[in-house]
């Protein structure tokens, strides 16, 4: 169990920051700059959001996803809307994850839990109508903390999603992943039911979202996630199948691109950890989310030897986290929750 824990939180964290240096080019531009794709850290260069950042260096993805997943530990294991916002509220206070990198969407809910812009009626200006990615991003640690029971983790994933993107699109999207986790973790876990798992979560996410959540803009994830899936699982080569997804579904800040072109990538290169994210990072546009979301499943799946060496020394060192102590506490946290059952 630990290995696969440590494999999601390294998985997730690498394509953050490996996405982070290629993040708003296109495929083609990756090339020109790097002369190469992208296999590994590398020095974001300084026309990117990420400029002046390390190699290695995450961004809002992992790191918000990171401060959720200790608060709840902290918490006991408990899904606190108290503890989530607590998490969100202290992560925003690190300018070197916050300032840079947070999306719309979570930068108004968080200044709402902090009282900050209120419009002339005393509400919130929130933007959740805008199904944009960041539910996704940061959901994995969720699926982590409930290994095999995917109706569990659906459910923790509506709580924690709906305190900053409260619509069903971002509400599926995040189901998604969080049941593909989920069931990553299991000893039987092979590509098809990590997809199926998926599936389950976006379908019965986005049912969910529509009785609870806001409407919102934009094509279904469910739908886009079958249509990935077919390219992924169909003929051609990984680099091949990758153009294809991202032509045809995009990889963009919307949660009906980044989620199932994520499950996609997870697909053509057969759940392998390595080869999911170097697709990801390498398809163009969002990358930092897009690999994060899939690297987070994929590194549940494989588990953390997967990774090189190096990969978890630098993550811990350059973004000043414990990943390996994360991993245990959220270790101990299954392990509760398995002798209360």
């Amino acid at each position: 169990m630990y290995n696969k824990i440590l494999g999601g939180l390294i998985g997730g964290a690498a394509g953050d920051a490996m996405g982070a240096a290629t993040e708003a080019r296109t495929r083609e531009q990756i090339i020109q700059y790097f002369g190469h794709e992208v296999t590994d850290f590398e020095t974001p260069p300084m026309d990117t959001f990420a400029a002046g950042s390390k190699a290695g260096q995450v961004t809002d993805d992992f790191s918000s996803a990171y401060f959720i997943a200790r608060h709840i530990v902290d918490a006991g294991g408990t899904i606190a809307i108290k503890a989530i916002k607590e998490a969100l509220i202290e992560w925003s206070k690190h300018s070197i994850f916050f300032d840079r990198f947070a999306g719309p969407t979570t930068r108004l809910a968080i200044y709402e839990f902090e009282g900050k812009e209120v419009d002339e009626s005393g509400k919130a200006k929130l933007a959740t109508r805008q199904a944009t990615n960041g539910s996704a991003m940061r959901i994995s640690p969720i699926g982590l903390m409930n290994p095999g029971n995917l109706d569990a983790a659906i459910a923790d994933a509506v709580r924690v999603t709906m305190l900053t993107h409260d619509n069903y699109l971002a509400i599926s999207g995040a189901c998604a992943v969080a049941a593909a986790v989920s069931r990553a973790m299991m000893e039987d876990a092979d590509v098809y039911n990590v997809v199926r798992a998926g599936l389950y979560g976006a379908v019965e996410g986005e049912k969910i979202g529509r009785d609870i959540a806001r409407d919102a803009a934009g094509p279904s994830v469910v739908k886009r996630m079958e249509v990935a899936l077919e390219i992924g699982f169909g003929s051609g080569t990984s680099k091949e199948k990758a153009i294809d997804i991202a032509d045809k579904i995009g990889t963009g800040l919307h949660v009906s691109e980044s989620v199932p072109s994520a499950f996609g990538m997870f697909a053509a290169n057969g759940g392998d950890a390595m080869g999911t994210i170097i697709s990801c990072v390498n398809a163009g546009y969002d990358t930092d989310t897009l690999a994060t979301i899939a690297g987070a499943i994929a590194g549940a799946f494989c588990g953390s030897e997967s990774f090189p060496d190096h990969f978890l020394p630098t993550l811990e060192k350059v973004n000043g986290f414990d990943i390996k102590g994360l991993a245990r506490d959220i270790e101990n946290v299954c392990l509760e929750k398995q002798s209360i059952s």
